[in-house]
Formats: structure tokens, C-alpha cells, sequence
């Protein structure tokens, strides 16, 4: 999550405005003082991730929104800022994340990010309106280095996914500031298989700063059958800055500084708005529910 850019452009639906964003992990720690914060963002979160509706470019049906954040995090260093990962798919298998948050100090307003996890192009309306289309795959999948090819049982596989992952590591390097290491949350945030798109399993993994992921790897048993799988993995970033990926100290993955008209002109496969505004739509879910 950065949140750094200042807003530039207005769109037709209340008052949001292209920014960039971020997002973060595990559940945040709850005090008297941010409980209500967090719940507030949490009910704002959810209730915007229903607004949209996101298509693979040759399907009309959308694809499934996880009502249930699948993380959920804060970011003390930077203020009082909480969010929620949210994923849409199809028969189980993440094809977009967004994190969607709320700022409550020193700003205020909400921003929502999203990051393509399809091999096809996409496309997005929120209440109603179009707000992103993309031209291009969210990413790509190459074979694990070196792996081992996936076990016959599904709970040997689970087993390797997580050991895979472990020979992984990540980094950052902000617009102004010095490179840095991300940490890999030990549990994945989601996993899942497919097999009608020959995905017999597959884990979804992010690499934080603090609670706040700005990378996420997928890693696939790839295959019709055990027999003819093989492990593949893909990145992608969840920030517009320098990232990159690493196996086994080897670099795999890396990722530019994304430049503003990009972030902003919602044709690519990282997008970012601002609401400087809560839309009047979703102002009721602001409210402190009755006890």
C-alpha cells in the first residue's frame, strides 16, 4: 500500500478519483482505540467489493466475489489505515485481487487497488459504471526451478506448496528510499484447485511489509493429471513500485516503477482509485450498527 499519489483524475461514480494504493495481511491487532476503525472499514470494504463486477473479456458471467476478505490488514507505520484482500474467481481459482481500505489518520479517504491474476484480458464495472479494462494477461507461468514434480495425494501436494513457497523471497525499493526485504506470511491467503482448468492445486502467497503485502506469488500444480502435472509459479505486484522476486537467492521476477498515467488510466493490469468522498451508496455502511 502506498497511498503517496495525490488524485488527478475524477470518474462518473461518486467521487472517485485515480490513485494508487495498497493492501497488507494478517488480521490486525484490535485496541479500544482502532477497534471501531477496523470494524467500520471492514462493513466500507465489503460493501464497495459488491459494487464490483469483473469479466473475463470473452465471458459475460462475472466472476465470484469472496464475500470474506481472505486478509485483512493495517499499516501503523504510515497512520490509521485498515484494509481488506479481497478475491474474485472462477471455479475457486483467484483471477483478481483487490485490497480496498479506508484511511482514518492523517487522511480520510478510501482507495481500492486491483491487480489481474488472469491469463486473459479483463474487464470491470462499479455501481454500474465501467471503470477498467485491460488488453493484456495479469501475469505468467513458469516452472518452479528445480522442483520435484507434485505428489500423487492431494495432502502430499499441500505439503509441497508450502515448502515451495519457502524458497522464495522478495523485495522493494520505494520511489525515494532504500531497497528492502518483504516478509512471506507462513500460511497461504488462499488455496484452492480447479481441475476444469487443469490446476489439480494451487496457493495463493503474499510477501508484506508490516501486515501490508506488496507481492503476491502463485504457485500451480499444473496438469490434467499427477502424472503430467508440473509446479509452476507467477507474480505480481500489489504497489507501483520497484519489486522484485528471488528463488534460492536466484532473481526470477522483477518488477519497474510503474509511471502515474499507468496507474491511472485504468487500461492495465495494476489499477488504483481514490474515493475522496465515500459515494452516498455506500455511506450507510459507515454507521455504528445498533447494539
Amino acid at each position: 500500500m502506498s497511498g503517496r499519489w495525490l488524485p488527478v483524475a475524477l470518474l462518473a461514480v461518486g467521487s472517485l478519483v485515480v490513485a494508487q494504493a495498497g493492501s497488507g495481511a494478517e488480521k490486525p491487532a484490535e485496541t479500544p482505540a482502532n477497534r471501531e476503525n477496523i470494524q467500520a472499514a471492514l462493513r466500507l470494504t465489503q460493501a464497495a467489493a459488491a459494487e464490483y463486477e469483473i469479466r473475463v473479456t470473452d465471458d459475460d458471467k462475472p466472476l465470484d466475489l469472496r464475500r470474506e476478505p481472505v486478509l485483512r490488514w493495517s499499516n501503523p507505520a504510515r497512520g490509521q489505515v485498515h484494509g481488506n484482500v479481497f478475491l474474485w474467481t472462477r471455479d475457486g481459482r483467484p483471477l483478481v485481487v483487490g485490497s480496498l481500505f479506508k484511511w482514518f489518520s492523517p487522511f480520510t479517504h478510501m482507495s481500492h487497488e486491483f491487480q489481474s491474476l488472469a491469463e486473459k484480458p479483463l474487464r470491470a464495472t462499479f455501481h454500474g459504471a465501467p471503470v477498467w479494462k485491460t488488453s493484456e494477461a495479469g501475469l505468467r507461468f513458469v516452472d518452479v526451478p528445480g522442483a520435484a514434480a507434485p505428489a500423487a495425494g492431494e495432502a502430499q501436494r499441500l505439503l509441497q506448496l508450502k515448502q515451495l513457497a519457502k524458497n522464495f523471497a522478495a523485495g522493494k525499493k520505494e520511489r525515494k528510499g532504500d531497497p528492502e526485504e518483504l516478509r512471506l506470511l507462513p500460511q497461504p491467503i488462499h488455496r484452492y484447485a480447479a481441475p476444469k482448468q487443469g490446476i489439480l492445486n494451487g496457493a495463493l502467497f503474499a510477501f508484506v511489509q508490516g501486515t501490508d503485502p506488496e507481492l503476491f506469488l502463485l504457485i500451480e500444480a499444473r496438469g490434467a493429471t499427477a502424472v503430467r502435472a508440473r509446479w509452476q509459479f507467477a507474480a505480481t505486484r500489489m504497489n507501483s513500485i520497484e519489486l522484485w522476486l528471488r528463488h534460492r537467492g536466484r532473481q526470477v521476477w522483477t518488477a519497474d516503477i510503474l509511471p502515474g498515467k499507468k496507474v491511472y488510466d485504468h487500461e492495465h493490469v495494476y489499477t488504483s482509485f481514490m474515493f475522496k468522498e465515500i459515494p452516498d451508496f455506500l455511506k450507510k455502511t459507515l454507521a455504528k450498527p445498533k447494539p
